[in-house]
Parts: C-alpha cells; structure tokens; sequence
C-alpha cells in the first residue's frame, strides 16, 4: 500500500507545531523551576540568569543544609552538660579549701588561747571565745612558720632552677654523687625526725615541733631525690605516662605525710607561743596599769597581794574595794583579773567576774591607784 505524498508534508507542518509547542512546554518548566532562585537572589543583582546558572551548586547547599541542624544543636547540649561539672570544680576549687583553712586556724588559734590562760590556771573555754577571737589569735601563732616556709620553699624553687641545668651539662659521675648525697640526706632526715617525734610526742614547746618539721623535710628531700633521678636519668616521655598513675600516687602519699607532720609541728608551735605569750604577760605585770575593783558586796578575795577596803559611808553605792589588781582581758562580758604580786609558784589565784551592776571597775594609768579615803571609797 502506497503512501500519500501530499499527506507527507501534513505531518511535518503538523509535527513542527507539536515539536514547537514541546519545546516552548519545557522551556516554561524550567523557568519555573527557575523563578524561587531567582527570588531567593539579591534584590540588586542585574542579571538573574548569573545567579540561576549554577544550577548544580545551588541545589548542593540545599542538600548540605539539612544536616547542619542538628550538629549546630549538638554544642548547645555539651555546653550546657559541661557547665554543671565546670561550676562544681569552681565551687570545690573555692569553698573547700577555704572551709578547710578556716577550720586549721580556729583550732590553731585554739590551741593558742588554751596554752596562753593554762599558764595562768584559767581554762580558756570559760573565757566565752568565740571563731573571730580564735581566728585572730591563730595569727599570732602562725605567721612566723608561714613565713619561713614560704622563704625556704622559694629558696627551694631557686636553686633548682640553678642547679638543672649544671647537673645536665656536667658529668654522670657528678650527677650520680649528687643524687647519692641527697638520697642519704633525706633518708637520715626522715629516720631521726620520725624516731624524735616518736620518742618526745606532743607538747607545748617550739623545739618540740623540729621533731615533725625534720621528718617533713626529709621527706621532701627523698622525694626530690627520687624526682631528680627520673628527670636526669629517664629520656623517654611513654615511660612517664605509662606510670602517670604511679607518679600521682606517690606525690599523694608524699603530700600527706608532709602535710600531717607539719600539723603536728604547727601544733606544737601554737602550744609553744601561747606559753610564751603568757610568761611574757606574768613578767610584765608589775609595770600594768592599776585597777580598782568596787563590789557592793565582799568577794572573799585572798589577802596575797590584794588590799581590801570596806567603806563606812551609809550611802557608799559600793561597799567593798579592792587594790591591787591587774587587767588581763575582757571577752564576752566577763573580766579576768590578776594580782599584781602574781608568780605561777606563789599560790595567788587568777579571778573571773562576769559583768553585773554588782562590781565597778577603775583603771589608773599610773602602777598606784590613789589610795581610799578613811569614809568612802
């Protein structure tokens, strides 16, 4: 069967209008798919076909972007899991050892006002102290050894940073008898302050309190010894956090140890100071200024070293006065007083009055208060 010839070009006039009208099809499409890149470009961009050209890299951060989401999310979470463990090594950094130093030196300045009113026969509880009294007597106590170890650790620090570096640049025979020496030192250290402190125990004495600060220092140097010998003879750094753990536990123990002995010499300190602040005190009473004690009624005091006066006067407020007596403190309403001719072998007693309407007290600059006229004191 034979084709039409007249019919051929009636397809194609028919199909060059399909084919047109396709392409014109596409040609929309596309830019439809076109126009939100075109919107979503700068307002003054005067060419929108450069910004909708690259057409595969505008669709790659689409793509890349949806990810992106949850890590952003991801250090908002850890930074908010981190604060609580950050803010308690703050408070423990702070609180603890404040809380702690607090603590030291109350019962530093306890064992100060202890020593200080025993010498005298007085218990210190009964005087009413209260934590700021204890805390500024722990002052007194404390700040000459404070300071002489702070002197002695930075002359430490010194003269290892001098002597480093001679050690390294100097012989292995140096460094051998240099770490040989101070071994022996700090092991003779240890040995006689342990045994010392062992053999004397606690007291009230500042010589009492080398026993501990030997054994402390000769702990010291052993363990600077044994550091020395690792920095000089040990080259390589996996050994060395291969035995982190090591090292941590032994500067742990080391620290305690040191850290009790030095207790127990600050202790022995305190006790020592309290005991010379008192022996002080009794050797200077004679030279205090005189104090005139009146009392409406009798007190009984002792006659060593205390006159007694009783007032004939009918309208005498005041009864009774006393002379001869010494201020020694006023704490928390309650006044201890002590005969001027006071010694801690001559029987005089110390006494303790609480504030009342009942008794009144004078102070004369002078070591003589005038003396009473014969009707009234």
């Amino acid at each position: 069967m034979t084709e039409d010839p007249a019919a051929r070009p009636a397809r194609r006039k028919s199909a060059a209008p399909a084919g047109k009208s396709a392409s014109a099809t596409s040609k929309a499409a596309r830019t439809a798919t076109r126009t939100p890149r075109l919107a979503a470009a700068p307002v003054g961009d005067p060419e929108p076909e450069a910004a909708s050209e690259p057409v595969p890299s505008a669709t790659v951060p689409a793509s890349s972007s949806a990810p992106q989401a949850p890590a952003s999310a991801a250090p908002a979470h850890s930074s908010d899991a981190g604060a609580l463990p950050q803010l308690a090594r703050v408070l423990g950094g702070i609180v603890a050892p404040t809380t702690l130093l607090t603590a030291l030196l109350y019962y530093f300045g306890w064992l100060h006002a202890y020593y200080l009113f025993g010498y005298f026969g007085v218990n210190s509880t009964t005087l009413g102290f209260g934590t700021v009294d204890y805390l500024m007597r722990s002052v007194d106590a404390l700040y000459i050894p404070l300071t002489v170890a702070a002197i002695v650790a930075l002359l430490a620090l010194w003269g290892n940073a001098a002597l480093l570096p001679a050690l390294r640049a100097g012989s292995p025979g140096l460094r051998s008898r240099f770490l040989r020496a101070v071994t022996v030192l700090g092991i003779a250290l240890v040995l006689a302050g342990g045994a010392l402190t062992l053999l004397i125990g606690g007291g009230s004495s500042g010589y009492v309190a080398l026993a501990p600060v030997g054994f402390a220092v000769g702990v010291v140097v052993l363990g600077y010894a044994v550091h020395m010998r690792r920095v000089l003879r040990q080259g390589g750094q996996e050994a060395r956090a291969a035995s982190a753990w090591a090292d941590a536990a032994e500067w742990m123990i080391t620290f305690f140890l040191v850290a009790i002995s030095l207790f127990g010499a600050a202790s022995d300190y305190a006790g020592g100071v309290g005991v010379t602040r008192a022996s002080q005190l009794a050797a200077e009473l004679p030279y205090q200024p005189a104090v005139v004690l009146y009392s409406q009624h009798s007190l009984d005091l002792p006659p060593t070293g205390i006159t007694e006066t009783r007032c004939t006067s009918a309208d005498a407020g005041y009864r009774y006065r006393y002379d001869g007596l010494v201020l020694v403190l006023e704490s928390n309403g309650k006044y201890l007083l002590l005969p001027r001719q006071w010694t801690r072998d001559g029987g005089s007693p110390a006494i303790l009055l609480a504030e009342s309407d009942a008794i009144r007290l004078e102070f004369y600059p002078g070591t003589v208060a005038p003396a009473p006229s014969p009707t009234a004191c």
